[in-house]
């Protein structure tokens, strides 16, 4: 075919026919690591039902042909017991096989985010012998942004180094970056155990960077009662780290709900304007129990409820 490459850029020829199934061939170099049986019946019924398939895209390889990008198309196909299958035969160099395969699935928004990780990291690993010396020239190749390779790299070593399940979005790794790696851990254990929406992490992470000791601990405690919102309201609107403890506490003590928060924030403030007292004083009745808030004891691990007896005294 000559020289692969005119003008620095890649020449690719390419042709469609219908090929047996059988001299089809997966990919090694497959971006995807698994397909899901149901997904691809459910595939396999729309094809038959439609009685079309969009064509494949192969490459030759020896007498036979092996895939670029369609495995999931290929195997629905085989399970219908298709005896052909249209295929575009691209002739491709060796090594830009994981390239033109990992572009083909970005296109079709196909992957996972740790198969896309995974499949960026390789292609960033072989960037001599694919040609590329920056991630800007692997971005311009993907037809993606710069920062995103960053970010997937990023990922991808992060994911490793830490263990970090599958099941994590590279969005939410990508929200962390720049913290401590036991910051890093703590946000997303919180993303996992569901109290912290993945829609939440910049916000998080924006707030741990400014929140004093406090907030920041409080809001990266599991099971804490802190949401990214009430620490946000805290941060902004109270400057001091006397007035964000104070808070913490009354939101640990009272229970306090996001709304009530926002409330207690405008009421410290115009404490401070008037220059009263932050904490809230109680307007009580003699011979009056007013229940407070309940507490779950970090020591002993009992729950209590806080009282006031009437008379300004604090009682269990």
């Amino acid at each position: 075919m000559g020289n692969p490459k005119e003008k620095g850029r890649v020449r690719i020829v390419m042709k469609l026919k219908m090929l047996p199934i059988a001299d089809v061939q997966p990919n090694p170099f497959q971006p995807r690591e698994s397909f899901d049986k149901e997904s691809l019946r459910e595939l396999a019924d729309s094809i038959k039902d439609a009685n079309i398939i969009q064509p494949i895209v192969v490459r030759q390889h020896g007498f036979n042909y092996q895939i670029i990008a369609g495995e999931r198309r290929w195997r629905a196909a085989q399970m219908l017991d298709l005896k052909q299958i249209p295929c575009i035969i691209k002739e491709i160099a060796e090594e830009r096989i994981l390239l033109e395969s990992l572009i083909e699935n970005l296109h079709r928004k196909d992957l996972t985010d740790p198969e896309r990780e995974n499949a960026i990291n390789e292609l960033w690993e072989n960037r001599e012998d694919l040609g590329f010396k920056t991630k800007s020239e692997l971005a311009k190749a993907l037809g993606i942004g710069e920062n995103k390779i960053s970010e997937d790299l990023d990922a991808w070593e992060f994911r490793r180094r830490e263990g970090t399940p599958m099941g994590v979005s590279t969005r939410v790794i990508r929200g962390t970056r720049g913290l401590p790696n036991e910051t890093r851990r703590k946000i997303i254990q919180r993303v996992k155990a569901g109290e912290i929406m993945a829609s939440e992490v910049d916000t998080t992470a924006k707030i741990v960077r400014r929140a004093s000791e406090p907030v920041k601990k409080e809001l990266l405690e599991p099971k804490s009662r802190v949401t990214p919102k009430m620490a946000e309201a805290i941060v902004a609107k109270l400057p001091t780290a006397e007035e964000q403890e104070l808070i913490v506490e009354e939101i640990k003590r009272s229970r306090l709900t996001e709304d009530e928060v926002e409330d207690r924030v405008k009421e410290i403030q115009r404490a401070k304007e008037l220059g009263k007292p932050l904490t809230k004083e109680m307007g009580v009745k003699e011979g009056t129990v007013y229940i407070v808030g309940e507490y779950d004891c970090p020591h002993c691990k009992k729950h209590y409820l806080i009282k006031c007896n009437g008379k300004k005294d604090w009682v269990e």
